[in-house]
């Protein structure tokens, strides 16, 4: 008989400990960076472009609605069944119309801040705005190297937070420092690059995910990238002259984000085993691997592709004695929305886990170092907060203690309700979390943020754990 683990009441889950071990091989949805990519460079491609497995998250479906609304026409493929394959007929660079309407962004800041850089290269007026947590993100972050470049482009809160208003057109080329290792900003600079008169050029003290690089060069697109003898990298993008993007036609891998829920689950779940087939190991995107072999997890990939990105299967077993670690601060870029679940990790790991240099975690969905910090020491664990990450002495026999927490009612006293703060890797560490924890029953609320990144997190969790 199937226990029942997962039991929903409107925007919560009441979440029991998992008893048994299982063996699993899954798949995961395309990944999330890389389908608003295929989107927007794909919109403004010569010609048709077709894209499998795009990602059909909140997030990914708020860019296809956007570039809609630009005048591109994105369609579902009839072919094969599947709802995750999109024809795009690109419109050129300057083929895009100005919007009649607020394009939403939804809770996409990757949305929000590339699709600001393109939009300051057109001859149009746009404005953009997302939900309540996207309207509290920082953009001046962008606004600033934007308007070195001439655009015009203001926000709210003295440009500091979303609606964005943007007057396009009338570029110039920048040299431009990236002051805090960030793809989106370095991304957003590389597409208002495309628009621009003569080369930007981009220097990155620590290199960050290179999705919009690997896309523009395998659509033809010169796009250099040199690595800089005092470390980092320039990345040299050539303006408006430079020609055209062709058509992508390729199979978006899937997300290594929305696999490390899994790496984890089948790590901590004793006696387990998961195979994630076909998934991406971009080497910018896997810091998370990094970790979990210095904590000495049974962690094991095997490469079946490489261009435009790196695709493989990825294979964890149960591990029973990893160990805390410092983590290096140059791997946190790599694993900057992996480490929710990182931190439940170190939370059953034997020894001390240090997280700094991680400040970018104040400025996500949540403030995750908050909502981690919260949450952790909610369940039991030893967790200390610091101002750019985190602290956790681990404890691999971790019972839920509950402290602090509210009670559901005095017939349900020993349910405890969790938190996600809207942030939908909070949600889905804590969900795991809860399935880890052998002693207890946790109720996280909030869990409708999960369709943000991973509509199907459950559908696959309860695929793995029943049978």
């Amino acid at each position: 008989m199937t226990q029942e683990l997962l039991k929903f009441k409107q925007d919560k889950v009441l979440v029991e400990g998992l008893s048994n071990s299982f063996s699993a091989e899954i798949e995961v949805p395309g990944d999330k960076s890389i389908s608003h990519r295929a989107v927007m460079l794909g919109s403004i491609a010569g010609g048709k472009s077709r894209i499998y497995n795009l990602s059909v998250s909140g997030d990914n479906l708020a860019a296809v609605a956007a570039f809609r609304k630009l005048g591109v026409n994105i369609k579902k493929q009839n072919t094969g069944g599947s709802k995750k394959d999109f024809i795009i007929e690109g419109v050129g660079f300057y083929g895009l119309k100005e919007p009649k309407s607020v394009i939403n962004t939804a809770n996409s800041g990757t949305l929000t801040r590339l699709i600001a850089g393109m939009l300051a290269g057109n001859d149009f007026f746009s404005i953009l705005s997302g939900d309540k947590y996207l309207n509290s993100r920082p953009m001046q972050r962008i606004i600033e190297p934007l308007r070195l470049m001439g655009a015009k482009i203001s926000g709210r809160a003295g440009d500091s937070y979303p609606p964005l208003a943007i007057s396009g057109g009338g570029l110039q080329s920048v040299f431009y420092e990236v002051p805090v290792p960030s793809a989106q900003v370095k991304s957003c600079i590389m597409l208002a690059a495309l628009y621009a008169e003569g080369d930007t050029v981009i220097y990155e003290r620590i290199a960050t995910r290179d999705h919009t690089e690997n896309l523009l060069k395998f659509q033809g697109y010169p796009v250099s990238v040199e690595d800089s003898s005092s470390g980092g990298s320039f990345i040299t993008v050539k303006g408006r002259y430079a020609g055209g993007l062709n058509p992508l036609e390729f199979r978006i891998p899937g997300d290594f984000s929305s696999a490390a829920f899994f790496i984890a689950l089948g790590i901590l779940n004793k006696n387990s085993e998961i195979t994630i087939k076909n998934i991406i190991i971009n080497e910018k995107r896997t810091g998370l691997l990094k970790a979990l072999k210095m904590m000495g997890a049974d962690v094991n990939t095997v490469i079946k592709d490489t261009s435009p990105e790196t695709v493989g299967d990825i294979k964890v077993k149960y591990s029973d004695n990893i160990k805390g670690i410092t983590l290096p601060e140059e791997i946190v870029p790599d694993m900057i929305d992996e480490f929710p679940i990182f931190a439940v990790m170190a939370s059953f790991a034997e020894g001390k886990t240090t997280v700094a240099g991680a400040k970018e975690l104040r400025v996500k969905e949540s403030d995750r170092i908050k909502s981690i910090v919260y949450n952790l020491n909610a369940i039991g664990v030893d967790i200390k907060e610091l101002e750019d990450g985190f602290e956790i002495n681990g404890n691999p026999d971790l019972k839920f203690s509950g402290k602090d927490l509210p009670k559901k009612s005095a017939a349900d006293n020993d349910i405890k309700e969790l938190n996600s703060f809207g942030d939908h890797r909070i949600a889905m560490s804590m969900v795991i979390a809860g399935l880890i924890l052998k002693n207890a029953k946790s109720e996280i609320k909030d869990i409708n943020c999960i369709n943000t990144s991973f509509p199907e997190f459950f559908y696959t969790l309860n695929s793995i754990i029943n049978l």
